[in-house]
């Protein structure tokens, strides 16, 4: 069975459930998913699973993201995007210097309404169907993290950016409430995810190629398992363990210096997550995610 992580590139004007199955016919297999959905407009970095790395989406999920982003100031789209009809104007016009001390306010822990044009639920209905149908329901606020936010390029009305950040970041948002900061309006222009966790957007595989390339030529670029949790310290047992290991059972082990989650393997096998704890001096290790298959 295959199993892995395919670091594809979505492009513009496809779904990322849409990405899902491409992959699923490129490889002719049944157990593919996304790891949190890149909107249309969007385009980048679309980590897709496969096999028994499903069970990592809610690791990457968790990941950090970065973004390139183009803005444009002056307008604001129901969108917030370029995709969407132009509801507001304004002729405000500011220095580079002005938008520098104004992002400063948008970095670190920060709270965003979620956009209506987005894929979350409310009562079981997604956002951008009620949307369209101009319905605007209210939305909870959300706190997230803008680990960076700098400016690459910046010709008013003109700016692009490149922005680290939490899960659950819209950039849309993060982008509109900016432009009402500075007094003027905003929306996105253009936006690509260049990063999440550790897969980057130029070892990614276009999502226009997948179809054009051999199966063997896509499995040569699928990554291990255990890629998605190296940030995750890591400790290695004998084979006497492989037994209890494989069946989540509790184990007794030497002196262990990690708190929280570990990768676990016996030898070169990688088994899964699990946590320490310590107990009358004696360190004990229990699974909490067995990924082992053989």
């Amino acid at each position: 069975m295959i199993s892995g992580i395919l670091n594809v590139n979505k492009e513009v004007g496809i779904s990322s459930n849409k990405c899902v199955s491409l992959v699923k016919k490129a490889l002719d297999t049944k157990k593919v998913g996304h790891t949190g959905t890149l909107d249309l407009e969007a385009s980048g970095v679309l980590p897709i699973v496969i096999g028994k790395a499903t069970r990592v989406s809610d690791f990457l999920m968790d990941e950090k993201k970065e973004y390139i982003t183009e803005a444009i100031f002056g307008k604001r789209t129901d969108t917030l995007d370029y995709d969407g009809e132009v509801v507001d104007y304004s002729d405000k016009v500011f220095s580079k210097e002005e938008l520098e001390k104004e992002m400063e306010n948008f970095t670190g822990k920060i709270t965003q309404i979620p956009p209506m044009y987005s894929a979350l639920k409310v009562n079981g209905q997604k956002l951008y169907d009620l949307a369209r149908k101009g319905i605007e329901v209210e939305r909870k606020k959300r706190e997230v993290t803008i680990f960076s936010f700098e400016i690459l390029d910046f010709n008013f009305p003109k700016a692009s950016f490149r922005i680290t950040c939490s899960k659950g970041t819209y950039i849309r948002t993060l982008i509109d409430d900016l432009g009402e900061k500075l007094g003027s309006f905003a929306y996105v222009n253009s936006l690509t995810r260049s990063k999440v966790g550790d897969f980057y957007i130029k070892d990614a595989i276009n999502s226009k190629d997948l179809l054009e390339m051999s199966k063997d030529e896509i499995l040569a670029k699928i990554m291990p398992v255990d890629y998605a949790l190296k940030a995750y310290p890591e400790i290695v047992l004998d084979k006497t363990y492989l037994k209890q290991a494989i069946n989540g059972m509790t184990m007794h082990i030497d002196k262990c210096h990690y708190d929280g989650l570990i990768r676990v393997y016996v030898e070169d096998d990688f088994i899964g997550l699990g946590k320490t704890h310590k107990n009358n001096d004696k360190y004990f290790l229990k699974m909490e995610k067995v990924f082992y298959e053989k």
